[in-house]
């Protein structure tokens, strides 16, 4: 093994290896791999030997075989490399025990130390080589390295000559491998290489040479920074001065280096920058404040940062970066984005500063710069090209991709110190703090420029990175900046501003004639407009997607910068939402720009290839965008509090600002109602962002977009989404934590005066959603104060806006909410309800709602159509309506499932909820139902609370009052039914106040309609139900008294209906009385008295004033009957005279405007009254009677009224047979004839009789008899009742003429009533047999002492004026020839000269004497004599007009009628007799007369003696008769004519109806007129004593 070769046998072995160095290629590498073993396994080479050993290498090294050269290079590196690896901390180690060797430095001053034979080797070895390759070089070119002085020779490497490139080689490979800092290396380091390499570079080296010194540069800086701090400086100014191609200094003369060499420095610079550590270790010696060092770190990045934009026009403009369908400019230029943003915060000095010149370059360079991609690489890098003689060529463009790529690894590497170590080493935040402005300048403005995919997604993985990185470290100012970058190249304002204004243009007409851009293929070059909506591009959003990385990773550390992240968002959601629903991922070129948005003259990079885009490039679809901002808003469930708090006040203010919310003119305290500041005089003042120096727009989106497209904001749907993913948090948490953010911002939005109504609505809901979500959630008494805290000021009436319907949407939303709670948690509420009241009575306050309050106006504002406030009435009702109809379910909801829950106090809010609901006038039937659920509180506090109960019963009277009828009825009813189902219970201190405190206000403030005549109905149900109760009551008295004066003032005051309603009211109350008679003994009188009092008021004065329905009268006849039964026998009792007053009264009421026909049967009104007097037990007889009478008599002389239509008819027959019953019940009372009545009676019972066929019909559709027909039936029992009772009564003789009078008044009525054409057949007969029944009670009783002789002679001459059987046309004096008339129902007027006949003439007497016969005669006789006057008159006028007329008619014939008139008198005077003396009243004329009259029972012959003989000596034929045989000579025969008549003996001749057998009729005897008076002469001769025999 080559380790075993003894030491002392290496030189010969050296020696030997020499001498065959010359040979084949085989052996040369035999002996090269000998070297190799040799030097890797003998550790104790040392010295010459082993110089010995290298040389050989060397000298094979420079051999022309180049498989021998380039083996003989690698073994001189590993050999090298094996001889520094035993100075290596392990070797030392290992050969601890070796003997140290003094080593000298030639420092200054020199220094001495003591190292291993081994590292003795290596200090000779890299002395040696720096000093061979310090004065290698060809043509003088060598220099020294410690200036002027003798030239040093090499100690160890025995060479004349070394390859400078590989010196430089080897020093690289002992460098890269050996880091150790031995003071006797970084001696050498210090004081041979370096000054080697400054002069290599110093003077103007080829490629190789540079490329190998940069190569030792970085592996110095490195390696040895800590070591070599001054050095390292050098190197990187070095660096930094070659990079940027600073000219070098010759002489005064700038001259500039190869680009090569620039490429190389800043391709070490590339590699300085992606190495964190290095950077770290750069900072922490020339950056750090205390070390005053020159600010490398700072200088290489802001160097970097200067070169990317060092030639714009070649970087170009990154199409995309500014959307699509937008013209490019610049967006850093002035003007791009007039709205600052607050994150600029004194950036903008640092931004104008970064982008310095950006604008001016922008407008010298255009969208064709080749840009930085595939074209701008190169296949390998320069620096490690070691094989080139030559720089090779590189891109133009190839110095700052590596300038921009570096900024990328710095910006990476912050990102990765800060990732991989917790915590961040403290200079890492220093170094982001230090390098921020830069990078910003740099990557935000070399992310616009035009990329390549890969490089883009470097730029912004840098960004992304640094500012996560920023944020992570707590740096605010830089982290905004970085975010407010990526924000502004995600959204775009220009694409915002864009898309509004192609939203807003209207669509123009496409002009036929006109060929578009398109049809020509145009617009593949470039000519003419956009085709289609301005969109982001790809990069836009992954700058976007960047964005929400960034925020989601620094979330709870974001802090303000919330703000634009979230409008970020918002501007994002505006321009996908308005993305084509059918526009999928954009197809891309290969350069990541859209094909439709490259320049014709933009030639496709070089070396550029279809390839699978970044990962930064992918999944960019609208889809899985809005997945990662949801994300993000998801993300705030896993924000601390305090950072949460932040994020939703970000998210708060943004929505404000959407609406201008913070304009100082809009700002509105709702905490403080009826504060309102002033409103601006248009929508544009109010919106218009630069109106507002406090507002900033970012985005570009203008707010007039959302106010005329009606879009929901996207601000307040995330502050939705997020309130609902953090509802715990917000509500069980300290309110100032989100709760009271949320809820004032939602409730401000809701009630905003100018917002958009869209954007109020939407936060009126999102705003209910949380308030129900908390109830529901949180069970506390804090939580639900504070859901109905917010709740009462969203109903809120005030502030009132331009856009009252919205007002009414919003309020309406929250009565919406309030009923949602009550339905969900309604059970587990424990506060809040007078809250909740307070809500629902704001619904119904009509005075705010009239008149609301009208916000001031400014004077230096123009008044102007939007800031009128005054709303129009039909909105205001209609909305007024609306929320009474959503707020009353609520109502009903508490009413229904939650009266338990509520405490006296609630209960007594809730009770004046319902009265409000009940008062408003929006709603009838919400009025209606809410009268309905105070039925329903009632039963719950009644048991519990008598006040409760009595404030109820108070809502109901006030409601009882409203104007509107149903209203009013409705609760009314409620009330009432209140009081009758609770009475029972009731104390009487409580029923004394229901009485004076509801009933009796209640009924005072009704008048005059139904609902009065409900109150007074259901009051008398009332005091009827409970008059036991009410009757203890201390203030009964005028408790009662109270209620009869109002019951009076009903029925006399008000409506006719209420009339009604009082007396039914009060018969309630009476019937009660009856009932309960023996229970309120004691204050029956009370009532009683009160009642009649009223009662009389009521029946004395209903006559005047306004027309009394029949209702009101049989309500009040009703009444009459209900007292009649309280007030005892009254027989004599002036009540009972004032009852039937008022019954008359009521009964011959004729005013009423309802007619009921009363014909057929009697109205409801004489049926009561009817029933009254024919039930009555407590009135006098008289009374009774005298009533009757009178109501009978109505049918026939009616009342004072002639129009009305009453006609009685079916009142007078009941009132006959009533009449007769009554008085058959009371006949015998001497009281009746004494005052009258029976005269009455009789009175109103000749009405109809008299009448007879003037009467009214008895019916219309009925048959009944006529009515004179009925009243002749009823009457002939009644006279002779009452002529018995004056037989044997004592009465007065005034009363009996009377009786007698109306008996005779009777007696004329049926005989002298007026005949009609309506005479019925039957009727002669009829009232014959009547008169018959009546003579039989008269007659007999005709001659009584008593009864005057006028009432005799009025009979005999009502009997001669009856018996008229015809009469004439026209009268003239001295006889005519016309034909008498004859008179209708002639047997009738018979019947009343028969009847004559039989009172004026003497019958035969009866063979029974006495004392009777004796007065009976005397009777007779005065009867008789009183009679005879009419009886003779009666002839007389019969004779004398029948020889009067013969004279003049001659032979012509009298009628039938007046022929048998004159034969009956003829024949009469013949067979007649009166009595002697009955001629007092008539003058005789002489003695001789006299003394006839006085002893004749004939003297009548003698009365009519004149006419008998004028008849006698008639010329012409006279009328006559046939008679029998037997009548012939009782007519003429002597003893017929002296014998009178018996008793009841006719003197008629036989009639019809008599069965006579006449015979073949030859028998019969003619007698005419001139016979029968000349028979009458011949008796008056035989009463003379001239009798002639036969």
């Amino acid at each position: 093994m080559p380790g075993l070769t003894p030491q002392a046998k290496l030189p010969d072995v050296l020696h030997t290896l020499s001498s065959v160095a010359n040979q084949a290629v085989d052996i040369q590498l035999k002996i090269l791999q000998t070297l190799l073993s040799i030097l890797t396994y003998n550790r104790d080479v040392h010295d010459e030997v082993l110089g010995n050993a290298l040389l050989l290498c060397f000298k094979l090294q420079d051999s022309r075989v180049s498989v021998v050269s380039s083996t003989a290079a690698a073994t001189l590196r590993q050999a090298v490399m094996s001889i520094f690896d035993r100075v290596s901390p392990s070797s030392v180690t290992s050969s601890a025990n070796d003997d140290t060797i003094p080593l000298a430095l030639p420092s200054e001053p020199p220094t001495e130390v003591h190292v291993s034979p081994s590292a003795l080797d290596a200090y000779n070895i890299f002395s040696d080589l720096c000093l061979l390759t310090a004065s290698a070089g060809s043509g003088g070119s060598g220099f020294h390295l410690w200036g002027g002085g003798e030239k040093e020779k090499p100690k160890l490497l025995k060479l004349s000559n070394l390859h400078r490139t590989f010196g430089l080689e080897l020093i690289e490979s002992i460098l890269s491998g050996y880091e150790e800092g031995r003071p006797e290396l970084l001696f050498l380091l210090q004081h041979s290489l370096d000054p080697l390499l400054l002069k290599l570079l110093a003077e103007k080296p080829t490629f190789p040479i540079a490329l190998r010194v940069c190569r030792l540069i970085f592996l110095l800086v490195r390696s040895f920074t800590d070591q070599m701090p001054k050095e390292v400086e050098a190197y990187l100014l070095t660096l930094i001065k070659l990079g940027m191609g600073d000219a070098e200094e010759e002489g005064g003369k700038r001259e500039s280096g190869p680009p090569w060499l620039r490429v190389l420095a800043l391709e070490i610079l590339r590699g300085i920058c992606g190495d964190p550590t290095l950077l770290q270790k750069i900072y922490n010696h020339y950056d750090k404040p205390e070390n005053d060092g020159l600010k490398l770190y700072s200088k290489i990045v802001l160097a970097l940062s200067r070169l990317v934009n060092e030639k714009p026009a070649l970087l170009g403009i990154g199409s995309q970066m500014h959307g699509i369908g937008v013209p490019h400019t610049d967006p850093t230029s002035p003007g791009a984005n007039p709205h600052a943003s607050y994150l600029d915060l004194g950036l903008g000095m640092v931004s104008s500063a970064a982008s310095v010149g950006v604008s001016t370059v922008n407008a010298m360079m255009g969208a064709g710069g080749g840009g930085l991609g595939a074209q701008s690489m190169v296949k390998l890098r320069l620096i490690e090209q070691h094989d080139k003689a030559e720089a090779p060529l590189v891109p133009e463009t190839y110095i700052y991709l590596l300038a921009l790529q570096s900024l990328d690894a710095l910006a990476t590497g912050i990102y990765v110190s800060v990732a991989n170590s917790s915590p961040p080493p403290p200079v890492v935040k220093d170094m982001a703090s230090s390098a921020w402005p830069a990078l910003l300048a740099a990557l935000s403005y070399c992310i616009g420029t035009n990329l390549s995919d890969a490089i883009f997604a470097e730029v912004l993985a840098a960004l992304q990175d640094f500012t996560v990185a920023c944020g992570l470290l707590d740096l605010t100012t830089p982290r905004d900046a970085f975010l407010s970058t990526l924000g502004k190249y995600a959204v775009p304002p220009p694409v915002v501003s864009a898309m509004q204004s192609y939203m807003e243009a209207p669509n123009p007409p496409r002009n036929p004639s006109v060929i578009s851009a398109d049809a020509l293929g145009f617009s593949a070059l470039g000519v003419g407009g956009p085709t289609g909506p301005p969109s982001l591009s790809e990069r836009n959003l992954a700058c976007l997607r960047s964005t929400v990385n960034a925020a989601r990773v620094l979330g709870p550390s974001l802090g303000k910068a919330w703000h634009d992240v979230l409008e970020t968002l918002q501007n994002a959601n505006f321009m996908l939402a308005m993305r084509k629903p059918t526009m999928g991922r954009r197809p891309t070129q290969p350069g990541g720009s859209p094909s439709v948005l490259m320049s014709p003259g933009t030639p496709r990079p070089a070396g550029e290839t279809s390839e699978l885009k970044p990962e930064m490039l992918q999944d960019l679809d609208g889809e899985s965008i809005q997945l990662l901002m949801n994300a993000l808003f998801d993300s705030s469930r896993d924000l601390p509090d305090e950072a949460f708090t932040t994020f939703i006040s970000a998210l708060c203010q943004l929505s404000s600002e959407m609406i201008g919310m913070n304009a100082p003119n809009l700002f509105i305290d709702l905490s403080e109602h009826g504060q309102y500041m002033s409103v601006p005089s248009t929508p544009t003042m109010a919106l218009s962002p630069s109106q507002d120096g406090q507002r900033r727009r970012t985005s570009g989106i203008n707010i007039s977009h959302s106010i005329k497209s009606g879009e929901r904001s996207f601000s307040l749907t995330k502050l939705r989404v997020v309130t609902s993913l953090n509802l715990n948090r917000l509500i069980s948490g300290n309110p100032e934590l989100g709760w009271t953010v949320v809820t004032q911002h939602l409730l401000s939005v809701a009630r905003h005066l100018t917002a958009p109504s869209t954007i109020r609505i939407q936060a009126s809901d999102a705003l209910g959603e949380v308030l129900l979500s908390a109830v529901r959630i949180g069970k506390e008494p804090r939580i639900q104060h504070q859901v109905f805290d917010v709740l009462v000021r969203q109903v809120d009436i005030h502030p009132v806006s331009n856009t009252i319907s919205t007002d009414y949407d919003v309020r309406s939303a929250g009565y919406q909410t309030l009923n949602s709670i009550l339905e969900s948690s309604g059970h587990s509420l424990s506060v809040g309800w007078s809250t909740i009241f307070g809500m629902l009575d704001n619904v119904c306050q009509e005075k705010e709602r009239d008149s609301p309050p009208t916000p001031s106006r400014p004077s230096e504002i123009p008044p102007s159509p939007m800031t009128d406030f005054r709303r129009p009435s039909m909105l205001t009702t209609k909305g007024n309506a609306n929320l009474v109809r959503i707020a009353f379910p609520s109502l009903t909801l508490i009413c229904s499932d939650f009266l338990t829950s509520l405490d006296a106090n609630a209960m007594r809010s809730c009770i004046a909820c319902l009265g409000h609901f009940g008062e408003q006038k929006d709603d009838v039937n919400i009025t209606l139902a809410a009268i309905g659920l105070l039925w329903n509180v009632s039963d719950a506090v009644q048991a519990d609370s008598k006040d409760l109960w009595l404030c109820l019963l108070t809502e109901l009277l006030e409601l009882g009052r409203d104007p509107r009828l149903e209203v009013r009825s409705s609760a009314m009813q409620t009330l009432f039914r209140c009081v009758e189902l609770y009475g029972s219970g009731l104390s009487s201190t409580l029923w004394e106040d229901v009485l004076w405190k509801v009933i009796f206000p209640l009924l005072d403030s009704t008048e005059g309609d139904d609902s009065s005549v409900l109150a007074l109905t259901s009051v008398g149900s009332i005091f009827g139900s409970f008059l036991l109760s009410i009757t203890s009551l201390e203030h009964f008295d005028e408790t009662y008294d109270k209620l009869m004066e109002r019951f009076k003032k009903a029925f006399l005051r008000e409506t006719r209906k209420c009339g009604t309603a009082a007396l039914k009211a009060l018969e309630k109350v009476l019937s009660a009385v009856t009932a309960n008679t023996k229970s309120i003994e004691s204050a029956r009188g009370t009532i009683v008295d009160s009642t009649w009092k009223t009662f009389v008021e009521m029946g004395t004065e209903f006559s005047e004033g306004e027309p009394y329905t029949q209702d009101n009268l049989v309500a009040l006849v009703q009444i009459a009957k209900l007292l009649y039964e309280q007030i005892g026998d009254g027989r004599n009792d002036e009540r009972s005279l004032q009852l039937s007053a008022i019954l008359r009264s009521a009964m011959t009421y004729t005013r009423s405007p309802d007619y009921r026909p009363d014909t057929d049967t009697m109205s409801p009104l004489q049926t009561s009254i009817s029933s009254l007097l024919g039930s009555a037990t407590n009135f006098s007889p008289t009374i009774i009677l005298s009533d009757l009478a009178e109501f009978m008599s109505l049918a026939y002389v009616g009342v004072d009224e002639s129009n009305t239509k009453l006609t009685y008819v079916a009142l007078s027959k009941w009132c006959m047979p009533k009449l007769a019953e009554v008085f058959s019940e009371y006949r015998s009372e001497k009281k009746l004839y004494d005052d009258g009545t029976i005269e009455t009676m009789i009175g109103a019972y000749s009405l109809p009789i008299r009448l007879k066929y003037d009467c009214p019909p008895a019916n219309r559709f009925g048959e009944d008899p006529p009515l004179w027909r009925s009243a002749l039936s009823t009457l002939l029992p009644v006279l002779e009742q009452v002529l018995d009772t004056l037989s044997s009564e004592d009465v007065s003789n005034e009363r009996f003429e009377g009786i007698w009078s109306q008996v005779i008044e009777v007696f004329s009525g049926v005989l002298l009533a007026d005949s009609s054409e309506d005479v019925s057949s039957d009727d002669e007969s009829f009232v014959i047999a009547h008169l018959d029944r009546l003579k039989a009670s008269i007659i007999p009783r005709l001659g009584d002492p008593r009864l005057p002789d006028r009432i005799i002679s009025q009979f005999a001459d009502v009997l001669r004026k009856a018996s008229v059987l015809y009469h004439y046309d026209a009268r003239v004096n001295g006889g005519t020839t016309a034909p008498g008339i004859p008179e209708a129902q002639e047997q009738l007027r018979y019947w009343a000269l028969e009847t004559l006949v039989a009172s004026a003439t003497r019958t035969q007497p009866s063979n029974v004497a006495g004392p009777a016969v004796s007065m009976q005669d005397d009777k007779q006789r005065r009867v008789a004599g009183l009679a005879i006057g009419a009886l003779l008159k009666r002839y007389e006028i019969a004779l004398v007009r029948f020889l009067e007329d013969k004279k003049l008619r001659g032979d012509l014939p009298f009628g039938r009628t007046r022929e048998e008139e004159i034969l009956f008198i003829l024949r009469h005077l013949a067979t007649m007799q009166v009595w002697e003396g009955g001629a007092q009243n008539i003058e005789s004329g002489s003695q001789t007369l006299s003394a006839i009259y006085d002893s004749s029972s004939r003297w009548h012959l003698f009365y009519f003696y004149p006419l008998l003989l004028e008849f006698s000596f008639i010329p012409s034929p006279t009328p006559s008769m046939w008679l029998f045989p037997s009548e012939h000579a009782a007519l003429f025969s002597p003893s017929s004519s002296t014998a009178p008549r018996t008793s009841g003996e006719s003197a008629n001749p036989p009639t019809g109806d008599e069965e006579v057998d006449a015979g073949d009729g030859g028998e019969l005897i003619e007698v005419n007129a001139k016979d029968l008076a000349r028979r009458c002469l011949e008796l008056i001769g035989e009463e003379m004593g001239m009798r002639r025999d036969h």
